[in-house]
Formats: C-alpha cells, structure tokens, sequence
C-alpha cells in the first residue's frame, strides 16, 4: 500500500505600501487607535474599506435620468390614481 502526499503550498501576499500623513490625519489617527484599541494599520485599513467606494463614487458619471425605470415597473392601475389624483385640487387643513 502507497500513501501520496499533497505538497500544495499556501502563498501568503503581504504588500507593504508607506503612507505620509500630515500632522492633523496622525492626531485623528492617534485618537481612533485610543479608542479602538487596535493596531494603527488595522485602523488605517479599515478606513481604506470604507471610503473607498465613496472616492470612487465621486469620479463616476451620474446615473441618467430613468436608470432604474425598469427595474421597478409601476402597475396601470397605480398610474391611473396618481394621474386622477393630480387632478383633484389640494387644498391645505387647518
């Protein structure tokens, strides 16, 4: 009886990048890690994560008018009322 042995290796990415940080973003860092209790690269990661999509949403072009018109689909009889209803005068209760 043979035994085969897996050799499959785990390769582990550790990608270290340098940050200059101007004298206010360090304090606003310090205070975070204070309050956090975590490691200041942890910090500064999990910052990354969540203003990421917000950087990237401000380079991106708006969506047009109606992009999502037809992912939600208004029933005729919806469309019926809310043009009847534009027809009825409003008035204000007192």
């Amino acid at each position: 009886m043979e035994l085969a042995y897996c050799t499959g290796t785990v390769q582990d990415v550790c990608v270290r990048r340098t940050i200059d940080l101007d004298k206010e973003l360090a304090r606003e860092l310090d205070r975070v890690v204070s309050l956090t209790k975590e490691k200041p690269a942890v910090v500064i990661r999990h910052a990354l994560r969540a203003g990421l999509p917000v950087v990237s949403n401000r380079f991106q072009a708006p969506r047009p008018a109606g992009y999502f018109a037809d992912s939600y689909p208004r029933p005729e009889d919806r469309q019926a009322l809310q043009a009847a209803m534009l027809k009825v005068p409003q008035r204000r209760k007192r």
